[in-house]
């Protein structure tokens, strides 16, 4: 009836179907030590997605899209490369598929971090270094190399491990630094358990710890919620069109 107002609501199904996609991105990534094992370069390739390219094509600047170099830009509230590497060569293969990239929480630091922590510890694992120490060789004089001592000393870095696996990030976005150290367990099915995390921020002025707390604590578990639970398919269709030729 015209004038009479409907609500509608969306199944959880539907709205996801509606929405752009976060972006699908691999990186390829190669680094170089001198004889003293020092690295001295470092080449980082990403492949995928392109959020401007999708929603806003008029914020690509010379055909690039500043949005995927979130954590990797050289200076900037955005995201800063935390390292101090010599020979630095950050590029993008603009690789769009048929599905919308949108936002997401974090948007494209997120798996730029992903990419460079985890190669930073396979470095550090070349050259027989402790992790830490490999990345506070490295890192920038700022006070993320305080925020990057911390968690690694809370999870007792220096006490008997436990049957467990620990890990190492930090990242500079927002304004902010952050860092973080996790202990995980993985059973003989393959299951993983993540037993504790502990996290560092320095966001400069902190005018209401409490939403700090929250929002540290919300990050991990919506990470962790897309990392282990979070899925979603796509299936492309793929039409044909039969044509005949009428015979007499």
């Amino acid at each position: 009836m015209p004038g009479v107002p409907v609500k509608l609501i969306w199944t959880r199904e539907e709205d996801m179907t509606h929405c752009a996609f976060h972006p699908v991105t691999q990186c390829k990534m190669t680094g170089a030590f001198d004889a003293n094992n020092n690295l001295v370069g470092l080449h980082m390739r990403i492949s995928g997605q392109s959020i401007s390219a999708s929603l806003a094509p008029q914020n690509l600047k010379d055909g690039m899209d500043p949005v995927v170099f979130q954590g990797l830009n050289p200076t900037g509230p955005e995201g800063e490369f935390g390292y101090n590497i010599p020979n630095l060569l950050i590029d993008h293969a603009m690789r769009n598929t048929h599905l919308t990239a949108g936002f997401w929480r974090g948007v494209n630091v997120n798996h730029n971090t992903i990419y460079v922590e985890c190669f930073v510890d396979e470095l550090a694992k070349s050259v027989g270094m402790d992790p830490l120490e490999f990345r506070r060789k490295l890192l920038k004089p700022s006070t993320s190399r305080s925020s990057t001592r911390w968690p690694r000393r809370s999870v007792g870095a220096n006490q008997p491990r436990r049957a467990c696996f620990r890990g190492l990030a930090q990242n500079h976005a927002f304004s902010s630094y952050v860092a973080a150290a996790a202990e995980v367990s993985i059973n003989p099915q393959g299951r993983v358990k993540v037993l504790r995390i502990v996290a560092a921020t320095d966001p400069g002025t902190a005018v209401n710890p409490a939403q700090i707390e929250r929002q540290v604590a919300g990050s991990f578990v919506y990470g962790l919620s897309a990392l282990l639970y979070g899925e979603i398919t796509s299936r492309t269709a793929l039409w044909s069109r039969r044509t005949s030729t009428p015979t007499t």
